[in-house]
């Protein structure tokens, strides 16, 4: 048998001769122990999208690759990114969502400003050596890019110009930048995190996985786009809007402003490798985030959003229902599909697959990518 670079290096030759990853790859205790040093923390990862948290201390906490963070927008309205995680003894400072006016560990009380600064700690300013400033929250770099939010969590933050290359041309005319955020969900599969975004990104299962739900709202997709950063992208037409099922197309929302021809006649689906993908359709977007809490399990996050002027329209909170239904539906049948190949991965022999070009475009191009960083 073949040593596993061996085999993971069968993911980097061209397209049609390329293989899947290997199935260790998705169950693999040690192979994630490589992501998380390799991938995760030398990667800006996205963070869905920036519309949220809109009033001073209102705050987030979420686990992300193993890590206990919170996101909280502070006095002046800015988004700010910390560990999850008291300077004194290393307690946890807050849990879910709310608003706060100070961020105060429940252990021994040490009290935080919205700006991670630590303002008090019982008896030690007593103690001649303590220095407020050097017990700070340990912060996160932030940015954000057509209304997505990315984190890098090393020490060494790269440009993320570099790693999205052409995205904001390539998705220029959905002005994503002008979407809101309708509506969010976090929950748990039981399956990799790769597993999950590789499933969002081909066509290939469709008509096995979703025969009465989507499958004939999509045809045979397009080319394979040409991207020069750390994402891949694939435009194809769809029957109706790809985002409602066929008998809720009479409640289509209108296409997003300025978007013309061909991207009003169907959806892109885009991954930003590593861990977040969306789909761009005529009027909406669908975002995921993928983060591995095992080898085998995920937690993901998603948004739905729609342009603002929609979001004001008559009728549209009921309208949009069908549109959380579609995805729903979608969801629970892949999700199904996933943890049924997650039990077909689960300490298996260590095949690899031939991908199909054009139906798993997508999957592929992240599979070279992939290959190269863990390498």
């Amino acid at each position: 048998m073949k040593k596993l670079l061996d085999r993971i290096k069968l993911c980097m030759l061209p397209p049609p001769q390329r293989r899947s990853l290997p199935y260790e790859c998705y169950w693999e205790d040690s192979i994630l122990s490589q992501e998380q040093e390799r991938i995760f923390s030398n990667q800006w990862l996205g963070l869905g999208r920036s519309d949220r948290l809109e009033n001073p201390g209102e705050y987030e906490a979420f686990e992300l690759c193993g890590q206990a963070l919170v996101l909280i927008r502070n006095q002046d309205k800015e988004l700010r990114l910390y560990a999850n995680t008291c300077r004194h003894r290393g307690a946890k400072l807050l849990d879910g969502t709310g608003q706060c006016q100070a961020i105060s560990c429940p252990f021994h009380g040490w009290t935080y400003s919205l700006d991670g600064n630590l303002k008090h700690a019982k008896t030690m300013a007593e103690n001649p050596s303590f220095d407020f400033e050097e017990h700070s929250l340990i912060e996160y770099k932030l940015k954000e890019l057509q209304g997505f939010l990315f984190v890098f969590l090393g020490n060494k933050p790269t440009d993320l110009s570099n790693q999205l290359g052409n995205f904001s041309e390539l998705h220029q005319p959905w002005s994503m930048n002008e979407l809101v955020t309708t509506r969010r969900a976090t929950f748990e599969v039981q399956c990799n995190w790769k597993a999950f975004l590789d499933v969002f990104n081909e066509y290939y299962h469709l008509n096995n996985v979703h025969p009465t739900s989507i499958d004939n709202l999509y045809n045979k997709p397009e080319e394979a786009d040409k991207t020069t950063g750390d994402f891949a992208s694939q435009f194809g037409f769809t029957t109706g809007t790809g985002a409602l099922l066929e008998e809720d197309q009479i409640n289509a929302l209108p296409i997003m402003e300025n978007l013309e021809a061909p991207w009003s006649l169907g959806a892109r689906y885009s991954w930003i490798f590593p861990n977040m993908t969306f789909a761009a359709s005529q009027e909406a977007i669908w975002v995921y985030e993928a983060s591995p809490i095992t080898s085998t399990s995920c937690r993901v996050r998603q948004s739905i959003c729609f342009p603002k002027n929609t979001t004001t329209l008559p009728g549209f909170k009921e309208k949009s229902l069908a549109y959380y239904q579609r995805l729903d539906d979608a969801l629970d049948e892949d999700i199904v599909a996933l943890e049924n190949q997650q039990k077909g991965l689960n300490k298996s022999t260590s095949l690899q697959g031939h991908f199909s070009t054009l139906m798993e475009a997508n999957v592929s191009t992240f599979c070279e990518w992939y290959a190269n960083k863990i390498i």
